[in-house]
């Protein structure tokens, strides 16, 4: 875990999760626009994690908690969220309170490389986390090895102009990112039973993994 990214998404917390905000009808427009690939991720990742009813969840990166309350609200019986951001973790416990389904959500603050977790879950996932791994084959390893079920992950893609502004941005920041291949996101499937990649095109462009253990 780069501590450069720590910093950079405990400070900008608020920033991040006001993307899922459905706000005025203005700001509603220019986000599902401009950032068309957060939605198309979340609809490909409940989708795929279907049917939830009594299942558990592990959401590494889990931020604000969008994705956790929302496992939750759809039947999940446990969901535990894990992010070294106390900014988001914070937000999430509020954001799950607020939704009534804080009894089966656990927020943990650490690194998910170092953490200590035993327990195994039906589903893993961990979306918008692949940007910023040095080290994604080990990454994707180890959440194979705490999955029981299904694993899902997203990957930004290499593009002409989205590419090169959002490596601009974040180096302003000082917060690393890296983009993938296709073969890059294949290759990370190694020791799964089977693996789907499916191609988001849109805002840049990108990769969902879907695999099964």
């Amino acid at each position: 875990m780069d501590v450069r990214t720590q910093r950079y998404f405990d400070k900008h917390a608020e920033r991040f999760d006001s993307i899922y905000h459905e706000g005025a009808p203005l700001e509603r427009a220019m986000n599902r626009w401009l950032r068309k690939a957060i939605y198309e991720r979340f609809v490909i990742t409940f989708e795929r994690s279907e049917p939830l009813a009594g299942k558990t969840v592990l959401d590494i990166g889990c931020g604000s908690g969008r994705y956790a309350v929302e496992f939750a609200k759809r039947g999940a019986a446990r969901v535990v969220g894990v992010d070294y951001a106390p900014g988001m973790l914070a937000l999430a416990r509020e954001y799950a309170k607020r939704e009534g389904v804080d009894a089966r959500c656990e927020f943990k603050e650490g690194d998910f490389t170092t953490a200590t977790l035993e327990e195994k879950f039906d589903v893993v996932i961990a979306i918008g986390v692949f940007d910023y791994q040095d080290q994604p084959a080990a990454f994707m390893r180890r959440m194979r090895e705490r999955a029981r079920g299904k694993v899902i992950a997203s990957f930004p893609g290499r593009s002409l102009i989205r590419m090169p502004l959002r490596k601009l941005r974040y180096w302003w920041s000082d917060c690393p990112v890296l983009f993938y291949r296709h073969e890059e996101v294949q290759a990370l499937g190694e020791g799964f039973k089977s693996v789907e990649i499916v191609p988001i095109t849109s805002s840049g462009t990108g990769f969902m993994f879907i695999g099964q253990v």
